[in-house]
Formats: C-alpha cells, structure tokens, sequence
C-alpha cells in the first residue's frame, strides 16, 4: 500500500482528538488551538530552491537559515529571505569535513555546532572552522557506543548513542541513564536516569534460521531526542527536558514534566493531568499492517531493496505481524521541543491520529495554549509537518506537496482565545 493509500486509509478509521485541561492549580488554558500563518516556503519541484528531506534546521543569530539534508554532507546556508547563499562544510575525512551525513546541530553563542555520527565540528557564520571533537566510547552494559554529539553550555556532551548488536541491554530496559561526557570522551556524571515508556513493547524477536530478526523500540514510543532518550537540550544546552513518570492510574491520570540542570540540579518538576487515549482496534490494524510492511521492505526504493526474494519478503511481513503487540492506551507524550523563548511544546498527539497536536508551556510548566497542524485528511507520518524550531511567536516545520517534494516552512504563530 502506498504511503498516500496509508494516509486514506487512517483518516477514515481515526476520530478527532480531545485536549486536556489546564495542569493543575493552573486556570484552563485556551482550548481553542492558536493559529499558523504561513510566512516563508523553501524548496520546489523545480527551480533555484530544491531540498531533498531535511534531518535538521536552525536560524542563526544574524537570522540566516540553516538546514541538513539527507545525503548532503555540509550544511546549507539561506539568507532570512530564503535565498541560497551557499554551504559550510564537505565530505571528507580532514578538518571541516564530515565521513557521514551530518545529524544534528545548533549554536552556542555565535558558533554553529554540527554533530554526524562521528564527529562535533565548530563552525563560525562564515564557514571557518574552529574546533572539531572526536571519540568512540563503548558502553557494552548497554549495548551501545558514545560519539561526541551536542555540546553543552560547560564544553560538555550529550553523546550520540549508536545502539550495537546487543541492542536488548538497551531497549528492554525501563530507565536508562543520561550520561554526561567530556571533550576527550570520559564519563562526567549522569544527569538523570530517565523513564523509557513502552520499554515493555519494545518488539523483540531473536534471528531466525534465515539470519532475521527483529530488536525496534515500538512505533508509539516517545521519538528519541538525545542519545536514544525522549529528551531534548535547551536551546543554550544549560538544561534537558523530559518527561519522568507517568501515571496512568492517577484519578486523573498524570505524568510528569522535568527540566534539570546538566549538572543534575532539578529547575522544574511539573505533574500534568492527561486524558488517555485508547488504542483503538483499527489503529491496530494500521500501525501492525505497517510495520509489517517496513520490516518486508514495502517502502524502500526499489533500486535499494536488499536481494531478497517475494518469498521471504511475505514471511518477513508473517514474522513482523505477529512479534508487534500494543499498549490500551497511547503515551501522554509522544516527542518534546525545547522552544527558543523558553517555552516547552509537547506532541501530544501524532499518527496514526488525524493531526499532530502540540501543547505550550512555560518555563514553570503552566499550560499556555496548544498548536493543531497537519491536515486531518492525511494520516500518514510521512506527510505531516515535522516542526524543527518553535518559539511562542515562530514554527519552523517541514511539509510535502501532492508531488512528494520536501518544502522548509516558517509559520507566524496567531495567539489567542476568541471571547
């Protein structure tokens, strides 16, 4: 099935999402969701703007646009207007030059960070390098190996975690520490042990006589942010955000929202009701016919499918149907934003749910509002906006158009409850 046939497909099942109240001790946020203005559009069939889909954005001090794209092996450079200005970095293997595609980055101060799987390079505005941090740090009790990452506001790291062959130490756990590194790769601390929902649903099927199996966190879980974790840096990388404990039999049900300090201090612990959501029988369906489909290779380009044979890819497809089991009710949370201003923006809803359907908070963790963006007629992922940057007044998402071609947009944010 195609990915707009899986789109059809989830609108007709899915009903409309309900927001929750206000946190508590809080008056009732507005339930009414603030409005997007679309200010800025990248990208183009065809033209002097094509992007391929975009891993990563960030706008610099001086307001230019910032954007990693899958396969690309730099960073391109627009001016705040959208005009191409150009390119920082290559690929290479020497200074300034990245061995992969690059993942994530940010800014500290007037420097741009860029972090691959290998390496965290420096830049300033102008290209020029400045520092370049490199170190592989196994990590065997958890099936893992620690890269540099995103830099903190001390000059230490949040490492990227590559997850190796023993990927069960890892996955099946229920918390698991985030750790702290320095430049030369040392462990510092652990900034916090952190909760891993649906840890208990992570799918899990040893090989099989043929080589295949299967160790994946499950596809409602919280998205990864930091070294596997649901956690994400601050935009100045003092602090991480994420959720604790959830409490799904609280009367009402709750969860809690952290901010802690990167030398572990705790600057905000939040507890925030939440209505649950049920996993319905017909998102079952949904999201087990699709996995079942990623792991048989539906949606892999045809000229990248591994050799496998239409036999073994219909009992790929068998074995994924029956080894993905669900939770009743879907996570409170499902990705978490750092905004730029301070504020935090929760994805409380995402597919297979008709829109994604963010929550704003403040500092302090009081509720100020909510965001409803997708169109309800498409279910499908791959056609959401994905929001890279948010701030109270600004949304930075990236959209695809009715050719499959990746657009960068930025929104005005339209505050505000009607009377």
């Amino acid at each position: 099935m195609s990915g707009r046939a899986w789109a059809r497909a989830a609108a007709a099942i899915i009903g409309t999402c309900v927001l929750p109240a206000a946190t508590l001790g809080q008056e009732p946020a507005c339930e009414t969701p603030w409005q997007l203005e679309e200010t800025l559009r990248l990208g183009s069939a065809s033209g002097e703007v094509t992007l391929s889909p975009v891993r990563a954005l960030t706008t610099g001090p001086d307001g230019r646009i910032h954007l990693i794209q899958s396969w690309d092996h730099h960073v391109s450079v627009f001016t705040s207007a959208g005009r191409p200005e150009g390119w920082i970095g290559r690929a290479g293997s020497g200074p300034g030059e990245f061995a992969s595609d690059p993942r994530r980055m940010g800014w500290r101060a007037d420097t741009l960070w860029v972090s691959d799987r290998f390496v965290t390079q420096f830049f300033l505005a102008d290209g020029t390098l400045v520092r370049q941090v490199s170190f592989r740090v196994p990590m065997t009790a958890e099936g893992s190996r620690f890269a540099p990452g995103t830099p903190l506001a001390d000059g230490t790291f949040l490492p990227y975690r590559t997850v190796n062959e023993q990927a069960e130490r890892f996955l099946l756990r229920q918390r698991a520490p985030l750790r702290r590194l320095s430049a030369s790769g040392e462990i510092v601390d652990t900034i916090a042990m952190v909760e891993r929902h649906l840890a208990d649903y992570a799918i899990h099927r040893e090989t099989d006589s043929r080589g295949f199996g299967m160790m994946l966190p499950h596809p409602l879980a919280p998205a990864s942010g930091e070294s596997w974790l649901p956690v994400v840096a601050v935009a100045d990388g003092s602090a991480v955000v994420f959720i604790g404990e959830v409490r799904p039999g609280d009367e009402p049900p709750t969860f809690d929202l952290l901010r802690v300090g990167i030398a572990g201090d705790t600057l905000l612990h939040r507890t925030v009701p939440y209505v649950p959501l049920p996993v319905t029988r017909d998102e079952r369906m949904l999201m087990r016919e699709r996995f079942a489909a990623g792991r048989a290779g539906d949606f892999t380009p045809e000229r990248l499918r591994p050799p496998w044979g239409l036999q073994d890819a219909e009992r790929r497809r068998r074995i994924a149907r029956e080894a993905i089991t669900f939770p009743e009710t879907h996570p409170p949370v499902r990705r978490i934003l750092a905004g730029r201003d301070g504020s935090i923006w929760l994805l409380r809803e995402a597919w297979p749910r008709p829109a994604n359907v963010w929550e704003v908070y403040d500092a302090e963790g009081n509720r100020e509002g909510s965001v409803r963006i997708g169109d309800p007629s498409s279910g499908d992922a791959d056609y959401r906006p994905y929001v890279f940057q948010a701030s109270r007044t600004e949304l930075w998402a990236q959209t695809r158009s009715e050719l499959d071609v990746p657009h960068v947009v930025r929104y005005e944010v339209l505050r505000g409850c009607p009377a």
